[in-house]
């Protein structure tokens, strides 16, 4: 019989990561999965440990919230082993004079050591989860961090990182220097935007060459935010371009907006430090000459986690999510790889469409998932898949990314999610929609769930805009398949609803 201490302990592999930020504290727990992590758990509290900040000094009160807001986070670690805790702190406590008897007291509440790290250190680790979530070794990735005192520079390919910066703007410093009155003025926007963009050039970044190959990638809740707002008021369509922060600085600037009475999609916890993080932002736009960047859920407590529990070698981490997912869910995996293999084939000889690589591998992740949906109900499979893929954690997926292998499954059969398409802009669209088509075919023929079954069929394109699609199956086969000749019939009429247009023999 086995002992107490071999009973299962569903935390015995969580770990928890600490984040001491200049604005809010974060605690995040997670466990290890696969080649990657998932997180079990997000804490968050505001608490501005640079609030007040005179004289080279945490002011009393912010650090009496700090140490309240440990204490609450303690409650919650109790069941996660001290030597699975990290802890860090950031900006305010690497300026602060006073910063060793606040660790001292944090330390004794937690249990744990905190480690005041360099914002270099902070860049690379941040830079560390974009990598990891993102996982695009072939381009060269610059992240942006704004935080509560210093904004973070992380640049690199792959899980190098080649350079890491440091500036000291950061949205609470901001709020306390040009927007301590509740009404936002025009002029004091304006000179926090040139005090920020002085601090760039200064700190020596200049706008990057080899702008054919680079992706812009920014973190922390001051982004967050930026993009919420640009969103709920249609200004962008899941990335911040210039063109979006311009209207949103016109509003602030010309209309005179007040922040504090209320905007679409920022959360009135951030209303006082939301005008700083983006005079911020606005700034790099301009120094750094960005066009767009992308908003990626992660932060400095995913880079803690991922030094803490990543394998060194070099890991697929998109491929272990869809096999994680794969047998996690059931997945039958004989007919997962011939609709895989039958969709390829197809994908293949529609080169016309010139859909490049990425693409080829969203349909073959896509047939590989196709039955996800099956683990919850086989009614309706498809959009329980799509509704799975899109709020699941795969490691390595961007949030794109997940939207669109969403889509594939949810539309590989029954009704075409016409509506659906129209939520991604004209040039991810179209290809999303020719894979569906693709991939709805694939699942077509190979109704059979037969693995001995060998099957080649032949495709070609045509049309004017490319719509009309050739399918040939090859002799007897219809007759021989009758219930996927019955299906590609009706597939027909769906696949018009798209634009596209079947024939098959």
């Amino acid at each position: 019989m086995p002992s107490s201490s071999d009973s299962f302990n569903p935390t015995h592999d969580q770990w928890a990561a600490i984040d001491l930020g200049s604005n809010s504290f974060h605690l995040l727990i997670a466990k290890p999965a696969g080649a990657s992590f998932v997180v079990v758990e997000r804490l968050k509290e505001k608490v501005q440990l640079l609030g007040g900040f005179r004289a080279g000094e945490l002011h009393p009160q912010a650090q009496e919230r700090g140490l309240a807001c440990l204490a609450r986070f303690a409650q919650r670690l109790k069941s996660i082993p001290p030597e699975r805790t990290r802890a860090m702190g950031t900006y305010a406590l690497r300026q602060a004079a006073n910063a060793q008897r606040f660790t001292q007291a944090a330390e004794a509440i937690l249990g744990v050591p905190i480690r005041v790290i360099t914002g270099q250190q902070e860049a690379g680790l941040i830079y560390q989860a974009v990598d990891h979530h993102v996982n695009d070794p072939q381009k060269q990735k610059w992240v942006i961090d704004i935080g509560g005192g210093s904004t973070e520079f992380a640049m690199g390919v792959g899980a190098q990182v080649n350079q890491r910066h440091s500036i000291d703007v950061g949205c609470v410093a901001f709020k306390d220097k040009f927007f301590a009155e509740t009404y936002l003025h025009a002029g004091n926007y304006l000179q926090a935007k040139a005090e920020a963009k002085t601090a760039l050039q200064q700190g020596g970044l200049v706008q990057p060459n080899g702008f054919e190959n680079q992706c812009w990638y920014g973190t922390s809740g001051t982004i967050a935010s930026i993009a919420a707002v640009l969103s709920a008021n249609g200004w962008s369509n899941g990335e911040i371009t210039t063109t979006a922060i311009q209207t949103l600085e016109e509003g602030i600037v010309n209309d005179h907006w007040v922040l504090q009475a209320g905007l679409p999609g920022l959360a009135p916890d951030r209303a006082d430090i939301f005008a700083g993080g983006l005079a911020i932002l606005s700034a790099c736009f301009e120094v750094l000459g960005i066009n767009r960047l992308q908003d990626v859920d992660v932060s400095l407590l995913q880079g803690i986690i991922c030094e803490a529990v990543l394998p060194e070698q070099d890991i697929d981490l998109q491929e272990d999510s869809v096999v994680r997912l794969s047998r996690k869910f059931a997945v039958d995996q004989a007919q997962a790889q011939g609709v895989e293999e039958t969709a390829l084939l197809l994908f293949d000889a529609a080169g016309v469409w010139q859909l490049d690589e990425s693409y080829r591998k969203l349909i073959s992740w896509a047939a590989r998932l196709h039955e996800v949906g099956t683990h919850i109900s086989p009614q309706h499979y498809h959009r329980h898949g799509g509704y799975m893929i899109r709020h699941t954690a795969m490691p390595g997926f961007s949030e794109l990314q997940k939207s669109m292998l969403a889509l594939l499954i949810k539309g590989h059969r029954r009704r075409m999610p016409g509506l659906a398409f129209q939520s991604f802009p004209r040039e991810i669209s179209q290809p999303l929609i020719r894979l569906v088509a693709l991939l709805r075919i694939a699942v077509i023929l190979r109704r059979s769930h037969d693995p001995q079954e060998v099957l080649m069929p032949r495709l070609r394109i045509s049309g004017g805009d490319l719509e009309i699609l050739h399918l040939d199956c090859g002799a007897d086969w219809l007759r021989q398949h009758p219930l996927s000749a019955r299906e590609l019939e009706v597939e027909k009429q769906q696949l018009a609803t798209a634009g596209l247009h079947l024939k098959y023999r």
